[in-house]
């Protein structure tokens, strides 16, 4: 399961910063994408992510949720776990392999993430090109178990298609024309074509 923890915000205010932080990335969802919360026992929130949403976009929101914890004595307010399922930030041959994401920087000159593989890996991206090793990191991958219980808990859940309209996320997507116009006129070529087709071997024989 792919999650991120967020540690000093309480869960309603972990829901509306998620929202706010989907809004600024309309073009980027399938409005099917999902996410749910649920508060542990710790005060922690955590924070199912949908498959569709990539290293990078994790990435992108563990920068939002940091930057957004204030005041905290905690070390990492804020960490992602994931299993690594794209090459946008990591290299194609450590698909398959579970990642730790914490926020290196949250200020405009300094904005980054720390990746640590399951392997121990380090790696440090600052949104642009690809990620970077950290020699001699010293840091050791562990992942906290989650509690049993919260498989079958009762969540709050949200969904892109109830925050961004269907129609904005298509509008952005293909700004001339949405997809289901295209698909439209496909389908009429399609058939007056086929129909030509048929004419013609008609004619001919």
């Amino acid at each position: 399961m792919d999650y991120i923890k967020v540690k000093g915000l309480p869960k309603d205010e972990v829901i509306g910063l998620v929202k706010e932080w989907i809004k600024l990335y309309p073009h980027s969802f399938n409005p099917e994408v999902n996410l749910w919360f649920y508060e542990l026992a710790d005060n922690q929130v955590v924070i199912g992510l949908h498959d569709d949403l990539s290293t990078l976009a994790v990435s992108l929101l563990v920068i939002y949720l940091t930057s957004a914890v204030k005041e905290t004595t905690e070390l990492e307010p804020v960490v992602a776990y994931l299993t690594v399922d794209d090459n946008e930030i990591l290299l194609k041959q450590n698909y398959g392999r579970r990642a730790k994401i914490v926020a290196k920087g949250t200020d405009d000159d300094n904005t980054g993430v720390i990746i640590l593989l399951e392997n121990n890996y380090c790696a440090e991206y600052y949104f642009h090109g690809k990620a970077h090793k950290i020699k001699d990191s010293e840091l050791v991958f562990l992942e906290p178990a989650l509690p049993e219980s919260i498989e079958n808990a009762e969540k709050d859940e949200i969904f892109v298609g109830d925050i961004i309209p269907k129609k904005k996320i298509e509008e952005s997507l293909e700004p001339d024309a949405s997809p289901w116009k295209k698909l439209m006129w496909y389908a009429i070529c399609t058939a007056v074509g086929l129909g030509i087709g048929f004419l013609l071997v008609y004619l001919y024989f």
